[in-house]
């Protein structure tokens, strides 16, 4: 009974699991890091997808607003907290075109949103094994023109 405790267990199992609990957790905090990074970038991604198209569909609807005189002050008032650090510094908004003003209907809008994702990037970029981050998200919504008001 080489080995074997007072109730015939082996001595060394215990300090195998710790040694394999040992070897596996840095991998798996790596992956929950990354995952939590890549959730973040995400959520920033659905924010500057939803800005988009709510500037699209304000612009359209409200043929008589630039993006200087009514647009953007909309847009920025519904974006998501997330994106709105550094208010709003961190976010450009171009709108190349807006609706004529005869004849509005079925006339393209279209807004883009960029966003600077420095901000939220916790991360070193290259990170552990080359994994890289983007640094920028961006959304281009359309919306045609509907000449009323919403």
């Amino acid at each position: 009974m080489a080995g074997r405790g007072p109730r015939g267990k082996r001595l060394f199992a215990r300090g195998q699991s710790m040694t394999e609990l040992a070897l596996i957790m840095p991998v798996l905090l790596v992956l929950l890091v990354v995952g939590i990074q890549y959730a973040v970038i995400g959520d920033c991604a659905l924010a500057v997808t939803q800005l988009s198209y709510d500037g699209a569909r304000y612009a359209s609807v409200n043929p008589t607003y630039t993006l200087g005189t009514g647009v953007k002050t909309y847009m920025l008032s519904v974006a998501s907290p997330l994106i709105m650090s550094n208010n709003g510094g961190d976010l450009s908004i171009t709108m190349p075109v807006t609706c004529p003003s005869t004849n509005p209907f079925s006339f393209p809008v279209t807004i883009t949103v960029q966003y600077n994702l420095a901000s939220k990037i916790f991360l070193p970029t290259p990170f552990f094994l080359g994994i890289t981050f983007p640094t920028t998200v961006q959304s281009t919504q359309t919306a045609f023109c509907e000449g009323g008001a919403p």
